[in-house]
């Protein structure tokens, strides 16, 4: 299996796009004759969310293949994530949320979401916006971590065991069912000691992350090729679901039954199309998927930098104008923090990678 899967790169970088177009869909709204354009384009672009999950759980899958340390799996996510999240992190506080509630600030420098109270999954949120997303992350590579630790051949399935099992119980008990929407959290009683953990644990978009490892164990495991036809077939029917159901906006919102439905039909698609006839290199998408951390982690900065400071050079441009800067300063700025900030630190961690191997 190659250590890089196109389509699954490819996705990624689609799904960093989509989200910051979910964005800024309110720049095209009320503007034109059709004054909700930009629900009808982008509204439901936050499927992104979903999908990152998905990719995530087969990607940390495939990238531990050959990996036995947990130590060393550690460094790998903390030097791909952190640094590149405390600098957009810094910067935005400096900026734009250096009035907010010092709570809020530590609670989003740690990853903690602003208040379980609040509906799952985005419980608040992150003060840095799309950065809420990063907890469960997190959360993700420390029972993967747990898992790799008691057995390294079936780390899927013991990770998998190890994140259902909380939503299933959890939710249950406190609900008296089981629920794959993504609001569908365990109403754990306020004062409950383990309030805010237990909220975030139940949470069913954590299941995403479980698909993702099936997908990996299937893409694995697959060993006969499907004809070319009957695979370019699938992925047409899939890529055609998927855009059927974005436009009808029926299923926005996260969790399974929803944008992680539409998600998981897509990846299907682009997973068999890529294991039985292959994508060819694209310089473009390669990029876009290289820099998806970047421009995702930051785009959330300008929309407040821009609702904070009413630049006079704004104020003229409208519609799709302002649509296009806003995305030509993300993607330049995101370009910037990929190659002199996310790839040097990733390099440092494969530098004490290497020390610690020797």
């Amino acid at each position: 299996m190659k250590n890089k899967i196109l389509s699954i790169h490819h996705l990624r970088g689609i799904a960093a796009l989509m989200v910051i177009f979910f964005h800024f869909n309110g720049y095209i709204n009320n503007v034109y004759a059709q004054k909700n354009l930009g629900e009808i384009l982008f509204e439901s672009g936050a499927f992104g969310v979903d999908l990152f999950f998905m990719i995530s759980g087969f990607i940390i899958a495939l990238s531990t293949r050959n990996i036995m340390s947990e130590i060393i799996f550690i460094i790998r996510r903390f030097f791909r994530i952190y640094p590149t999240f405390i600098i957009v992190f810094i910067f935005g506080t400096l900026t734009v949320y250096r009035f907010q509630p010092s709570e809020n600030i530590l609670r989003g420098m740690f990853f903690i979401h602003r208040d379980y109270s609040l509906l799952s999954p985005g419980f608040g949120y992150n003060v840095l916006g799309p950065a809420w997303t990063l907890t469960y992350e997190i959360y993700f590579y420390f029972i993967f971590m747990l898992a790799m630790f008691f057995t390294h051949r079936y780390r899927t399935v013991l990770a998998s065991i190890f994140l259902l099992i909380p939503v299933i119980i959890l939710q249950i008990y406190f609900n008296g069912e089981l629920s794959i929407s993504g609001g569908a959290a365990a109403h754990v009683p306020a004062d409950n000691p383990a309030f805010g953990m237990l909220r975030f644990i139940s949470s069913p978009v954590i299941a995403e992350f479980v698909v993702g490892m099936i997908f990996y164990e299937l893409f694995r495991r697959f060993q006969f090729t499907i004809k070319k036809e009957i695979a370019t077939f699938i992925f047409f029917v899939c890529t055609g679901l998927f855009i059927s159901f974005y436009f009808s906006r029926n299923l926005t919102g996260f969790g399974l039954d929803r944008a992680g439905l539409i998600s998981a039909i897509l990846l299907f698609g682009f997973l068999t199309y890529d294991k039985s006839v292959g994508f060819k290199e694209n310089k473009l998408l390669n990029f876009l998927g290289d820099i998806s951390f970047s421009i995702y982690i930051l785009h959330y900065v300008f929309i407040n930098m821009l609702d904070f400071y009413h630049p006079e050079f704004c104020a003229q441009i409208i519609g799709w104008g302002r649509f296009f800067m806003m995305t030509t300063i993300t993607m330049a700025t995101g370009t910037l923090l990929h190659f002199y900030v996310e790839k040097p630190f990733i390099s440092i961690g494969k530098k004490i990678e290497k020390k610690l191997a020797k």
